[in-house]
């Protein structure tokens, strides 16, 4: 059966109860600025709608009988979002609330790319009863470049990612899929409820196996002409370098995990990870000369983001900028601030191994909602009609 359009005052309603789980007539006819009656109405068509429901009457400190709250119906309709990485694949599938009902890790294992995340997202689709070709869309998080198109285009040290991966994953699944760099997904995450929500610019730069960055201004993710935005492996670290643009000269060779490795080895410490040497305390001095090694290289690499982009907040992230945390941010901030002219600020992530998925649903339930009642959210979000009629 084709659902009902929702009007803009419908929409309205809804996406106030999806914002705060429920609401009384009352409360929706403070938020909407429209009589009692007028919301009364418009409440009672979303519910005969399929889109509202009742939740019960909420007792009230006030006298009188207790008003009755309604809610938004979130399992009209799924998408899932899926971060794939060389030892796992992570998923969560959320409804029209944006949370997840259910998540799901799987180790890695000798299939293709293309067939763990299909089997992923297979085993968590079928914990709620559904089968994949019934999600709306999956939205899948890669190590690598994302073409404009949404395919992989190129995956370093990876040979079986490779361009058709979307086409492979949407055949095997009976649903849409879109493909995302992993990167813009965690920086998407934290520009919703993380380090970059209180800033209009932020480049969130992630620190792992790989280097890798994403820059939001304004509130749009800056993903370059070709997906190659915030690709800094392949910068050249050194402009005496004899390959220009290779992960093994650029960036990921001086301050990746193996480069961090390869500073412990040179002091003698092979028995400690590239964690160990940004967490030990400063009473080992051989670690602490490893760890401001590490610090000046990560500062120049914040230097030279922030000459192109200028961003008001470096936010640090992946398992090493996790490791390092306040302490490693602090160190980078104070590098930058003495060595150069630049006074940016520098900041661990908010959001830890999840931000990539939860990035993954961000970007995909707008449209999704926009899908299922028909009105653009653009056009009625509570926050814009707050504005409209003068409230803060």
């Amino acid at each position: 059966m084709e659902r009902k359009v929702l009007s803009a005052n419908e929409r309205l309603v809804v996406e106030l109860l999806l914002e705060h789980g429920s609401l009384s007539r009352s409360a929706l006819a403070r938020s909407t600025g429209l009589s009692k009656p007028a919301t009364t109405d418009l409440v009672q068509r979303v519910v005969d709608a399929g889109f509202v429901a009742a939740v019960g009457e909420v007792s009230s400190a006030r006298r009188g009988p207790n008003a009755v709250h309604f809610r938004a119906v979130t399992d009209l309709a799924y998408v899932a979002g899926v971060e794939m990485q060389p030892e796992h694949v992570r998923v969560a599938i959320a409804g029209l609330g944006g949370r997840p009902v259910v998540e799901l890790d799987l180790p890695r294992d000798d299939a293709s790319p293309a067939a763990h995340v299909a089997e992923a997202v297979r085993r968590a689709a079928a914990e709620i009863g559904l089968g994949t070709s019934e999600l709306w869309k999956v939205v899948v998080g890669t190590p690598g470049v994302v073409t404009p198109d949404g395919d992989v285009d190129f995956v370093s040290g990876h040979p079986d990612w490779h361009t058709g991966q979307r086409d492979r994953l949407s055949e095997a699944l009976g649903c849409p899929v879109q493909l995302e760099n992993d990167v813009n997904l965690a920086a998407l995450a934290e520009s919703e409820e993380g380090r970059g929500a209180d800033v209009d610019s932020f480049t969130l730069l992630r620190l792992d196996e790989g280097i890798g960055a994403a820059t939001v201004l304004g509130g749009v993710l800056l993903r370059g002409a070709r997906g190659y935005a915030g690709e800094l492996g392949f910068a050249p670290a050194m402009a005496s370098s004899d390959r220009i643009g290779a992960s093994e000269t650029g960036y990921q060779s001086w301050v990746g995990r193996a480069a961090i490795d390869a500073l412990a080895r040179e002091q003698g410490l092979n028995h400690i990870s590239a964690e160990d040497v940004l967490t030990a305390p400063d009473t080992q001095t051989d670690v602490a000369k490893v760890r401001a090694e590490v610090v000046r290289r990560v500062a120049a690499l914040v230097v030279t983001v922030s000459t192109v982009i200028d961003p008001q907040r470096v936010v640090l992230s992946g398992a090493l900028g996790e490791a390092g945390g306040v302490r490693l941010a602090t160190e980078i901030e104070e590098v930058v601030s003495r060595d150069s002219p630049l006074r940016v600020q520098v900041v661990p992530a908010a959001l830890g191994s999840g931000s990539v998925v939860s990035g993954a649903l961000a970007l995909v339930i707008d449209d999704l909602r926009d899908h299922v009642y028909g009105m653009p959210a653009a056009a009625v979000s509570p926050r814009a009609w707050r504005h409209r009629r003068g409230d803060t």
